[in-house]
């Protein structure tokens, strides 16, 4: 991808405010592609066949109402991705493209998406949303006496089962004046001398270093690892503020973590902890350690999002009429947007209003080669979704025997 045009096809990383800056005015038509692809041979070998029947599909879909010019223009990043084939040679689970006046924005995701090729006045993003409604962004802190390392992760909690996407290695400051790295050592904040027992001051401060003291050495060790025990926690709160409300899991030997729980004073820090020795582990195998921590947080946060929607219907701050909520969507009430996880409406919604209209079977594939790919019916849930979030809302999927509504949707309102 780095070969190709960057004003003509960009690879993002996946976010909520990614998402969001999707909902923005576009020049129409919008191109929206989603693929489920693969990462290995030899299963990944149909991907861009694949790929190409929805770009046939856009053609198809286009060539009702726009010039051929035109049409070469919308589709040439989407031919220009087809033709990458080191990009396809490192796919995930899911692919999005979203594409408008000559230009591509890329995602690939770390969870399968049905396939569809849609041209609309906006970008279809029904499909992000639901992922953006299912992720669970975390900082995960491997620790040792030693050395700390701070990796920013993504978990996508759905109903066919659990996704940890890759960790983000996150620069830390340990020493002033020293580049940021990837480990915060002890002998960042600690000197080194501290376990000589002739050394008679003793004196620390976050920003330098620590010289010791007269004690046994045992004691100064112990002293040792609390004092960069409490910088780490320190660097972590003040060195990544905007994150700083994320989850931090906690992966480190049972002791470890008993002393860091006790002296640390970040009021995400997970109580629960992978209890191992992150040494010698992989990113991936540390992702892996976490897992079950973040799926029984995901069950307590969606438990508390249910227990307060039950709360605010018994005081008329909530609703759960798909009508109700698409007229409070559309005026920024909605605080939360509680919805049926991979549940597709059809219908139309009125932004300005909120007005809803209900529209039976959708439009079919106008490709040459059958299937469905190329629909034109508006999802309803999803547009009422993509107006929440524009409203700065946030959005919570639910598997469908969680959900305290029959209607798909619940809301809990802001005032």
């Amino acid at each position: 991808m780095a070969s190709q045009p960057v004003d003509l096809v960009s690879l993002e990383q996946f976010s909520p405010a990614a998402v969001r800056s999707l909902l923005e005015p576009q020049a129409a038509p919008c191109l929206s592609v989603y693929l489920p692809t693969h990462r290995n041979v030899p299963d990944n070998t149909v991907d861009l066949p694949a790929f190409r029947h929805l770009v046939e599909a856009l053609e198809m879909a286009l060539s009702a109402t726009q010039s051929r010019e035109t049409i070469e223009l919308l589709l040439r990043p989407l031919r220009i991705l087809a033709d990458d084939a080191r990009f396809w040679n490192h796919t995930r689970d899911g692919l999005a493209v979203l594409a408008a006046a000559g230009r591509a924005r890329v995602f690939v995701l770390e969870r399968p998406v049905r396939p569809l090729a849609l041209v609309t006045s906006r970008f279809h993003t029904l499909p992000l949303v639901r992922i953006a409604a299912a992720l669970e962004r975390f900082l995960l802190l491997a620790l040792t006496s030693r050395e700390a390392r701070l990796f920013a992760g993504a978990a996508w909690h759905g109903t066919t089962g659990d996704t940890m996407g890759p960790l983000e290695p996150l620069p830390l400051v340990g020493r002033p004046g020293r580049p940021p790295d990837t480990r915060l050592e002890r002998a960042d904040v600690v000197d080194e001398e501290t376990f000589q027992p002739h050394r008679v001051q003793r004196g620390m401060g976050i920003e330098g270093i620590v010289h010791g003291g007269t004690g046994s050495k045992q004691e100064d060790i112990a002293d040792d690892t609390e004092i960069f025990l409490r910088h780490v926690d320190a660097v972590v709160r003040g060195q990544v503020a905007e994150r700083a409300e994320l989850p931090l899991v906690l992966v480190a030997a049972a002791r470890l973590a008993a002393v860091f729980h006790r002296l640390s004073t970040n009021p995400h820090l997970l109580a629960e902890h992978a209890a191992t020795d992150p040494h010698l582990l992989s990113a991936a195998e540390l992702a892996a350690a976490v897992q079950p921590i973040l799926v029984a947080a995901r069950q307590r946060r969606i438990a508390r999002a249910v227990a307060a929607y039950d709360q605010a219907r018994h005081r008329d701050q909530a609703a759960g009429d798909l009508a109700d909520i698409a007229r409070a969507a559309v005026t920024g009430r909605v605080a939360m947007l509680l919805m049926e996880a991979d549940r597709f409406e059809p219908g139309r919604f009125d932004r300005a209003t909120g007005a809803i209209e209900t529209d039976g079977a959708g439009r079919t594939d106008p490709s040459r080669r059958g299937g469905a790919p190329a629909i034109a019916t508006a999802d309803l849930f999803g547009s009422l979704a993509e107006t929440v979030l524009e409203h700065r809302g946030e959005i919570l999927a639910l598997a469908r025997n969680a959900m305290p509504t029959e209607s798909g949707v619940a809301a809990i309102y802001r005032w």
